[in-house]
């Protein structure tokens, strides 16, 4: 169908905006590049602290547009999951991309900023560019003005606000929010530090970055109980979720999914001390209780994906491959939606993924940020195939309900190329 001139005008300012604000980022990224080399070591610390948080959540954000694009493009009706009042907020992927857009923009400006002012030595003024940054990241959630899909924002921000606070019945987006923000637990963490740093207070900053003997330091207590809570607090949502889902429906298995929460905990705590005691170079007297921790933890989890989250016959489910006798094998549904090589890409990417906490037992690998903040982006790509199983089976879970609710005869099954 032919555009009218509005749609041309529409798209022409859509791509110049795409354009500016990508030409903008990439100077943003010159000047860090530029300044950061160039500022002190305490610079550089606190730059680091204040805008790493921000990375995997704008990364997430990017990849659950990705997600719905593709959703479109295989004609998978994902919105299905939602109720009915929650559908009509859900956004296409091309306005999830433009907000995306908008907050990768305004995190670089003020990185680069601080960057650039703390190279300069302007201590004081540079710690007012984080503390603009994470304002209006909130306001984007909650303010009022008809710009960037107003009501799919204040949408998400009541879902949040819900998650945050998980006292009624989970609905699909609560329940997809929090997993999701599971995979952000180290970006949680992450923020109660930079909090922690941001109400020191610039004049503590500016005497620490300038030296000299009594100069008080800037280093964040990691082991500070606000910063511990945090670190917990999305699998403590989970948790409660999972409480709440089995007294309002009488689901067992909850019980089980809330178990396997609980297993992230000792993991948590346990690495979080694990990593002081590595980069201080002191042996870790729970080193073998750490290890059961994180083994139980990661195997427990990488199951309760394949069987319980992707709805594939294995162990507890009839209908498991059996190998040489001995090991069994996941196996699909016969509705699948994807190619089978999708699938077993799928469970083995996931697997090594949720094992990626065993760079720490490779050398010197953990007190490297760089690779800290790699395994936080890989942990939300994780989470982003799992999403597209995930609502396979909420999406088989319906139909099936519709079938009994309404029975009639079984559509034809089209498989989808991934």
């Amino acid at each position: 169908m032919d555009r009218t001139p509005k749609q041309w005008n529409n798209s022409t300012r859509r791509w110049a905006f795409t354009a500016a604000a990508g030409g903008w980022c990439g100077a943003c990224l010159f000047a860090l590049a530029h300044f950061a080399p160039r500022a002190s070591n305490a610079v550089r610390g606190l730059l680091l602290l204040y805008f790493q948080p921000m990375l995997p959540t704008t990364f997430a954000l990017w990849l659950w547009g990705h997600n719905v694009q593709r959703f479109h493009t295989l004609n998978i009706e994902y919105d299905v999951c939602f109720s009915a009042k929650d559908r009509k907020h859900l956004l296409p992927h091309s306005e999830l991309y433009r907000i995306a857009l908008v907050l990768t923009t305004f995190c670089l400006t003020c990185a680069a900023v601080y960057a650039g002012l703390g190279a300069a030595g302007a201590i004081g003024l540079a710690d007012y560019a984080p503390l603009t940054m994470y304002f209006g990241a909130a306001m984007l959630l909650v303010a009022p003005l008809d710009v960037l899909a107003k009501p799919a924002r204040l949408f998400f921000g009541q879902t949040a606000q819900r998650a945050l606070l998980p006292v009624q019945e989970v609905s699909w987006a609560d329940f997809l929010l929090a997993d999701i923000m599971t995979s952000l637990s180290k970006s949680s963490g992450d923020l109660a530090k930079a909090a922690a740093a941001l109400m020191a207070g610039p004049g503590l900053h500016t005497l620490a970055v300038q030296g000299g003997p009594g100069s008080p330091s800037l280093a964040v207590d990691p082991l500070a109980l606000p910063v511990l809570l945090a670190l917990c607090l999305p699998y403590i949502i989970r948790f409660v979720q999972c409480l709440i889902v089995h007294r309002t429906t009488g689901n067992r298995a909850q019980l089980l999914n809330a178990l396997k929460y609980a297993t992230a905990f000792p993991a948590l705590v346990l690495t979080a001390i694990e990593h002081e005691h590595h980069i201080a170079g002191r042996r870790y007297p729970l080193y073998g209780w750490w290890l059961a921790a994180m083994g139980l933890n990661s195997l427990y989890s990488f199951y309760w994906d394949v069987e319980m989250d992707w709805d594939m016959p294995w162990l507890a489910q009839p209908g498991g491959q059996l190998v040489l006798g001995v090991f069994r094998l996941p196996s699909l549904k016969p509705d699948a939606l994807y190619r089978r090589s999708w699938y077993v890409w799928a469970v083995l990417s996931n697997l090594l993924l949720r094992l990626t906490w065993t760079h720490r037992l490779m050398g010197n690998l953990e007190s490297h940020n760089a690779v800290a903040l790699v395994i936080a982006l890989l942990e939300v790509f994780r989470r982003y195939q799992w999403t597209y199983v995930r609502v396979e089976t909420e999406i088989r879970k319906i139909r099936l309900k519709e079938a009994h609710e309404h029975p009639v005869d079984a559509p034809s099954h089209h498989e989808v190329n991934m």
